[in-house]
């Protein structure tokens, strides 16, 4: 799944990738969440980039769409059918490797793209005052194994490839053709970087958590061993591979793991 992404390119340089209009401001965010406003541009106006609100509606099922699931999710299947097709505008995203369950570590993930899209549906409903605002979701498939050894439940968003961007948008493609570009972004052009714990809480009024620092890179925290006793090593932020990182033997003098949770585990 996808609950977190950052869109903080300049303006000029998402308008000039796709020679697009922008319909009201911008505000670069190091932390998309849920609710929040994104950067969309739909198969009905191809040339406009729009400002919507990040779930199709006020449940928080709303803001992800399972591909494989997709003809069985009756509100989903609807704006399919209706070729409410959209794209929408990131340069990362957020996932959190779940050690425990008060260890969760968030990664950022790139691509080989400064900016990228995914793919999404979009719709417009009223909100509580009546007034039409428009809102989306975003496709998600199997993750890659860059995305996958992070994510707890292997999944990953849908990341467009640019000529299949262009083709969402200008090629008016089948539901079938639409439905086979949810898949696995290459894993030669992704990488990833551990980040902050500060990118984990949801900005609010009273509590603003949207400062660009989220996106620095970090250095890895020291895990605890397994029922083995081996221990996974923290990132070597001094080389930007992160990928198949071999696994470090326990030293005779470590203090021996905490046993396991048989009745806790997942």
């Amino acid at each position: 799944m996808c609950a977190r992404y950052t869109l903080t390119t300049e303006e000029k340089e998402l308008i000039k990738q796709g020679n697009y209009t922008l319909d009201g401001p911008y505000v670069a965010d190091p932390n998309v969440a849920v609710t929040d406003i994104g950067y969309v541009v739909t198969s009905e106006e191809p040339s406009v980039v729009q400002r919507m609100f990040w779930g199709i509606d006020k449940s928080f099922a709303s803001f992800n769409i399972r591909s494989e699931d997709i003809m069985d999710t009756p509100n989903f299947k609807k704006l399919l059918d209706a070729r409410n097709f959209c794209i929408i505008f990131a340069d990362g995203f957020y996932e959190s490797e779940e050690l425990t369950k008060d260890d969760k570590r968030p990664w950022r993930f790139i691509t080989e793209r400064k900016i990228f899209a995914f793919l999404g549906l979009w719709t417009e409903v009223p909100n509580e005052v009546g007034e039409l605002e428009r809102r989306y979701a975003i496709f998600t498939c199997k993750a890659n194994k860059t995305v996958g050894q992070i994510h707890p439940y292997d999944r990953m968003p849908v990341i467009l490839h640019k000529a299949d961007e262009d083709f969402v948008l200008h090629k008016k493609p089948t539901i079938e053709q639409f439905l086979a570009l949810c898949v696995p972004y290459p894993d030669r052009l992704m990488n990833r970087y551990r980040v902050s714990k500060q990118v984990l809480p949801v900005s609010t009024k009273e509590k603003w958590n949207k400062s660009m620092e989220l996106l620095n890179e970090v250095p890895d925290e020291p895990r605890t061993g397994n029922l083995f006793g081996d221990a996974m090593p923290p990132a070597d932020v001094s080389k930007r591979s992160y990928k198949n990182t071999a696994k470090k033997k326990p030293k005779k003098n470590d203090p021996p793991p905490p046993p396991l949770d048989l009745f806790n585990s997942r």
